[in-house]
This record gives C-alpha cells, sequence and structure tokens, in this order.
C-alpha cells in the first residue's frame, strides 16, 4: 500500500503542500504508516525549483521517494486506464492517490477525477479530491507564479511559493570587472533547471560562510560590458571584503530594483550602482 500524490508540481507552491499535507496526513492514519510517494511529470525547460530544493520540500513533509515522469510522446498517448494500470497500480502500488480537484490525465487530457475514481473502484484505490488554493482572489499556480517571476515581482513569488526566491552555488571567477570599478561581486553560475527571474536588479540577502550580509544582486547578460554574453548571478555584498572565491554561498532574492538596461560607458554603470547600493 503507498499514498501517492500526482501532477505537474512546478515549484511545490502553497497549493502543492496542501496535498503533501494530505499525503501526510493519509500516512499517519495507518497504525503502521503508510509509504509515500510523490509522482511528477517532468515537463522540458527550468523549473521554479531545483532539484534539490524539491527534495527538501518533500523532506519537510516526510516524504523520500520521488517517481519522475519525462513528458513525451509516448506518456501524451497513454489512456487514463493505461497510465494507471501501468504506473499508478503496478509500478507504485498505489492504495490511496491525492490529486487537485481540477486533475486530467491520459490522452488529449481525458482522463478526470471521475475517471480516476472509477478506476479506483476498479484498481482497488482510494481517490482524495482537494480543492484548490485562492490567495488574492486568484488560484495559486505554477503559471501565476512564473509570470510574477518574469515581471520581477519577486516579493509576491515567495508569498506564493512558501519560500523565498534563492540560488545557490559556489563562487566562481568572473572578468573582475568589479574590483576595478570599486563594485566587486560574487559570481555564480545559474542551475539550467532554475527559472531565471526578469533581468535586472534586486536587493538581496547573501548567506556565506563569514555570515549573513545585505546584498545588490544583478542578474543578466551585462550588456554595458558583454555582448550577447551568458546570464550570470552577480552580488555585490555590503559591508564584506574578504575573499569567497570557490566558497558556497546563497544569495535570496528580496525586492525588484531596477530592469537590466546598457549604459553609454562604464562610468554610468558606475554611477548608477552607487544609486542602487542605496536602495538597500
Amino acid at each position: 500500500m503507498t499514498a501517492v500524490t500526482i501532477g505537474k508540481f512546478d515549484g511545490f507552491h502553497l497549493g502543492h503542500r496542501i496535498l503533501l499535507a494530505e499525503l501526510q496526513e493519509l500516512s499517519k492514519e495507518h497504525k503502521e504508516e503508510m509509504p509515500t510517494c510523490v509522482c511528477k511529470i517532468d515537463f522540458p525547460g527550468p523549473g521554479l525549483l531545483s532539484r534539490d530544493e524539491q527534495k527538501k520540500v518533500l523532506e519537510e513533509y516526510g516524504i523520500y521517494r520521488m517517481r519522475r515522469l519525462a513528458f513525451s510522446e509516448y506518456f501524451a498517448s497513454q489512456t487514463p486506464e493505461e497510465f494507471v494500470r501501468r504506473v499508478l497500480v503496478s509500478e507504485l502500488g498505489a492504495s490511496h492517490i491525492v490529486v487537485g480537484s481540477d486533475f486530467r490525465f491520459g490522452y488529449n487530457r481525458s482522463g478526470t477525477v471521475d475517471t480516476l475514481r472509477s478506476l479506483g473502484e476498479k484498481y482497488g484505490f482510494r481517490v482524495v479530491a482537494v480543492d484548490k488554493l485562492k490567495m488574492g482572489g486568484e488560484i495559486v499556480s505554477s503559471s501565476r507564479i512564473r509570470n510574477l517571476l518574469s515581471e520581477g515581482r519577486v516579493d509576491q513569488v515567495a508569498e506564493l511559493l512558501g519560500q523565498p526566491v534563492t540560488y545557490q552555488g559556489y563562487v566562481c571567477h568572473g572578468k573582475e570587472l568589479g574590483r576595478t570599478i570599486g563594485f566587486p561581486t560574487c559570481n555564480l553560475r545559474p542551475d539550467p533547471e532554475k527559472l531565471l527571474p526578469l533581468f535586472g536588479v534586486y536587493r538581496s540577502v547573501v548567506t556565506t560562510p563569514e555570515g549573513i550580509y545585505d546584498g545588490v544582486t544583478n542578474i543578466g547578460r551585462k550588456p554595458t560590458v558583454e555582448e550577447d554574453g551568458a546570464p550570470t548571478i552577480e552580488t555585490y555584498i555590503l559591508g564584506f571584503s574578504g575573499d569567497l572565491y570557490g566558497e558556497e554561498i546563497k544569495v535570496t532574492l528580496k525586492s525588484f530594483i531596477r530592469a537590466e538596461q546598457k549604459f553609454a560607458s562604464v562610468e554610468e554603470l558606475v554611477a548608477q550602482m552607487k544609486i542602487d547600493a542605496d536602495f538597500t
């Protein structure tokens, strides 16, 4: 017997976490705790959380098993019953299935919650359907959060996601222009599996081995000094003068300052960076 929840789960936002909590409660209802599993449908492209962040969210709910299913032509061609029989019953041994009230699955999204309940009677599992969470008068959804991220509204993203927008990694060498203009920065290579926000400048908090500091973070291609450069995450840490090369840091975006722009000269860029630093 296994309690399973199914979905795209792009970010495990607050709406998704209701499903995880229901999964956790189902497990605890049994004298011997029932194993739990998240069946995640992976679509191409970056997501709202990195794989490590996804894992940490699940661990908060005592869930240590995730079955990833790559969305493919074959996956999309399965009838609802084929998917249930092959994945949920035969592979995962589902006895309880938790889904959102608008859950759709199978070829042409033809399967509904009612379809799942009907198949549950045939294959011996129980279905729990959970209503969608609303905040601010709108449904909390991955598409809503992605739209907010694309507009740089990281504070609102954090509210719906249930955790701040963070980027973590090891400080690497860049062109080191910042040192020559009085604004040395810590550079992180973006995780290709994690979505970046609107390119621009953000207030941030930086967690380092030396402590926690306020920062100003630029995310983008640095058009003033590079032509068609790859996106980077560069942070000027206020009040810090040490060397963090090779160290792991975490950059938490707090709020948007301005969009990325190309300046006519490095001098104009420096003048604007001084203004940006005053916003923190």
